[in-house]
């Protein structure tokens, strides 16, 4: 009885020391939990956050590498020291994609999470109709024609669950719907579009400095007043029509031409775009901000064709307003507090950006079907993934832009392989991005069995959103398309040394 009371006893003593352990075990984790908070930015106290988005700025238009492996992917004459800054201190993604080959849908997928696809905004706001529309083989499905109301921005989802913040929205809008104003900001230039960006103000050019002199002023106000913001910059620069400083132009004209690129005037604005960012990063060290404020850097779309038509985005080919590699693929940089510097191979895109922003301010709960995932955790630790509702990326662009050479199409990504299909003929080109960047290689007949299952996925995606496809236009004469032929305008595009508006 006793060695049975004494081993019972010997076994309380064992459980209640094992009972301490695991107490203290539990505080020591919720310790090490509290220091990881404050040590780990996506717990940052109140972290400022700025996003910069350039106009029509290709992946290979800026000095910065975006691949480390490929040399080309920098440009040979554009200087941009300011956004070389900015990547030596952040995160370069590679394979940063804007959402869609042209402005609006793209500026509105930064702002709500959401495909273009998904919210119907397939071309910019303010062309429905036109040779664009009218007397081709198809008929482009309607898209809206602005920034739906019922959509939840970024900035409301930050007044919504943090009231104190600030919010602030500078330059180009394109988006219609009242401005940002109507959609969640304290302040901004209003409902703006691309006229705004053409006044040929000699020292003002694009409004770069206008722009970015009324965003720094805002700021230094929040700051002053101890008061957390989110401020989107948006620039006119580089989009048509090409305007820069005198002072920049007669420097850049001394540079020696480089093989790929040799367009002054472009270079020059290019250069002054990039001087407004190194505004912005001035001003955050000047005021003492920089351990506490996250920075955005991205495109809304390649660049505008060129005489070196496949070059001015890098060794991928295409450009604005096309499903090409160099319509989507943008220049994307993001740092910030406790971000690893260096790059990453992954895949991203503007969807992105509104669930890495609200991971940063702790919003767990967002809108439904936001298509893209938070960045944060791969920016502290680049072993991590992304967690989207889908493991590809879609790009739809229904529409004809004869000048460009477009004709309606969409583009899926997933993995290595991108798909882009084409509706007036029923075409499908498959590449492997990773083995062929420059999607020189159609492998739709070396893969059949690939082209069957991403063109499954593009059919549920559109199932599930009810996304309209383009509609044979059974009046549809073939006179009415000579000149306007795809295959010629780009034949035309090549041979021919000038930007097209």
């Amino acid at each position: 009885m006793f060695y049975n009371k004494s081993i019972k006893f010997k076994s309380v003593i064992k459980e209640n020391i094992l009972l301490k352990k695991v107490i203290v075990l539990f505080f020591i984790g919720l310790l090490l939990i509290s220091c990881k908070r404050e040590k780990n930015p996506i717990f940052q106290k109140s972290p400022n956050i700025i996003l910069i988005l350039a106009d029509d700025q290709g992946w290979g238009a800026t000095s910065v590498q975006m691949d480390k492996n490929i040399s080309e992917s920098s440009s040979d004459f554009l200087k941009t020291p300011n956004l070389e800054r900015l990547s030596k201190n952040g995160v370069v993604f590679s394979n940063g994609y804007a959402a869609h080959p042209n402005c609006s849908p793209t500026r509105a997928s930064i702002l709500t999470g959401k495909s273009p696809a998904q919210l119907k905004m397939t071309d910019i706001i303010d062309r429905h109709d036109g040779v664009y529309f009218e007397g081709n083989k198809l008929n482009p499905p309607k898209h809206i024609y602005g920034l739906p109301e019922k959509e939840i921005t970024i900035a409301e989802l930050i007044k919504s669950n943090l009231p104190k913040y600030k919010t602030a929205y500078f330059g180009k809008w394109h988006l219609a719907a009242g401005g940002p104003e109507s959609h969640g900001f304290d302040n901004s230039d209003g409902e703006t579009a691309n006229v705004e960006g053409n006044q040929k103000i000699k020292e003002n050019p694009k409004d770069i400095f206008g722009i970015t002199n009324r965003a720094l002023t805002w700021m230094k106000t929040q700051v002053k007043s101890e008061t957390p913001f989110f401020m989107q910059i948006s620039h006119y620069a580089t989009h048509l029509a090409i305007e820069s400083r005198q002072e920049t132009y007669n420097r850049v004209k001394k540079y020696p031409l480089g093989k790929r690129h040799s367009i002054i005037d472009h270079a020059a604005m290019t250069e002054d775009l990039d001087a407004g960012v190194g505004m912005v990063i001035n001003e955050i060290e000047n005021i003492g901000i920089s351990d506490n404020t996250y920075v955005i850097y991205l495109a809304d779309n390649g660049t505008y064709p060129t005489k070196n038509i496949s070059n001015i985005n890098g060794p991928i080919h295409g450009w604005k307003a096309t499903l090409w590699e160099g319509g989507l693929k943008v220049p994307f940089i993001i740092s910030g507090p406790g971000i690893k510097p260096g790059y990453h191979s992954i895949t991203v895109s503007s969807n992105d950006i509104l669930p890495t922003i609200s991971d940063w301010l702790n919003i767990d709960i967002l809108p439904k079907n936001i298509a893209g995932g938070s960045l944060a955790p791969i920016l502290l630790d680049h072993s991590s993934r992304i967690k989207r509702e889908n493991d590809f990326m879609l790009f739809y662009f229904p529409h004809y832009q004869h000048q460009k050479g477009t004709h309606p199409g969409v583009a899926i990504i997933q993995g290595d392989y991108k798909l882009i299909k084409y509706y007036e003929e029923g075409t499908n080109l498959l590449f492997n991005l990773k083995e062929d960047i420059s999607e020189t290689k159609n492998l739709a007949s070396t893969y059949p069995k690939k082209v069957i299952e991403l063109e499954k996925h593009i059919n549920n995606y559109f199932l599930k959103y009810n996304i309209k496809k383009p509609s044979v236009n059974n009046e549809y004469k073939a006179e009415k398309d000579e000149g306007l032929n795809y295959k010629e305008v780009k034949k035309k595009l090549m041979s021919e040394a000038y930007f097209i508006p």
